[in-house]
Parts: structure tokens; sequence; C-alpha cells
């Protein structure tokens, strides 16, 4: 073989295991179907980067997300495949057709093929109760008065 031969980049079992809060979770309408769009945030050390971590589902976990058990805010472990990594976003400029790329606010990381296993599923955040409003109502109530005593020996 020869330096000339091109070779062929075969996908590597690049599987990812991850654990973040749900910032978004949306069911997407697109060309008569459905499917769940989520992005999750993860923190590399304490108080270090952050990156974001998006994939999509169209069966299992966006069925999850429907009964309410997938959204925003719930601490999520998940393992998928990397498909991409970018810290760019790219935008064609529509007069001059120029190609513009712009900083991500956090490097993006897509995931496919991607699961929640047994015990996946965290905590997610309370769910705060309506508070009941400052209503005061006026009641009045008569106070209990005692018969006057009557003292020995007068009757």
């Amino acid at each position: 073989m020869t330096t000339d031969q091109a070779y062929v980049n075969y996908a590597q079992f690049n599987v990812f295991t991850v654990t973040g809060r749900i910032s978004n979770a949306e069911i997407v309408n697109y060309q008569d179907s459905q499917f769940l769009s989520v992005t999750l945030i993860t923190t590399f050390t304490k108080e270090g980067q952050e990156c974001d971590v998006v994939f999509t589902d169209n069966d299992g976990l966006m069925k999850l997300h429907t009964k309410g058990y997938f959204g925003k805010g719930r601490q999520v472990t998940l393992t998928g495949h990397v498909k991409e990594i970018s810290e760019f976003y790219t935008k064609t400029d529509a007069k001059t057709g120029e190609i513009e790329a712009f900083p991500r606010k956090r490097p993006q990381m897509k995931l496919k093929s991607v699961q929640v296993l047994d015990g996946g599923l965290g905590p997610s955040p309370k769910k705060e109760e309506p508070k009941a409003a400052n209503k005061v109502t006026k009641i009045t109530i008569a106070p209990k008065v005692d018969q006057t005593p009557v003292p020995a020996g007068t009757w």
C-alpha cells in the first residue's frame, strides 16, 4: 500500500454517557411526523465548562415526555453514540451568499441512538404548589358568655 491510497473512515464505537439537567424538551412536528427534541446541559468539572448535549427521539423517550417524566429541569443520565461536536454554528447571508460562523454559547454535542438505562431518571424540580390567595373572610362569632354566678345562700 502506498500513502496515496485513500482510506475509508469507518465510525468508531464512540459511546458517551452523560448526566445533566434537561434545559429544553419539546415535541416537534416536521413533514407529517413528530419527534422529541431535547437539550441537556452538563458541566465537566465543578464550576467548570458547560456543554449542551442535543438529541432527538420518536419512540420511548418521547412517550416518557408526553407522560410528564422527561421534562425541563429533570436530572437524567443517558447513553448514546456521538454524532457531531461543534463550537460554532453557520448561517448563510441571504444577500451575499457568504457563510458566516458564530460561536455557540456552549459547545454542542449531538448524540444518536440515545437511551436512558435503568436508574437513569433522576430527580425533577419540585413543583410549586399554587399559593392560596391572601383572602381574609370576616367571620363574626358571638362570644360565649357564662351565666352570672349566683352567690351561695342568696336564693
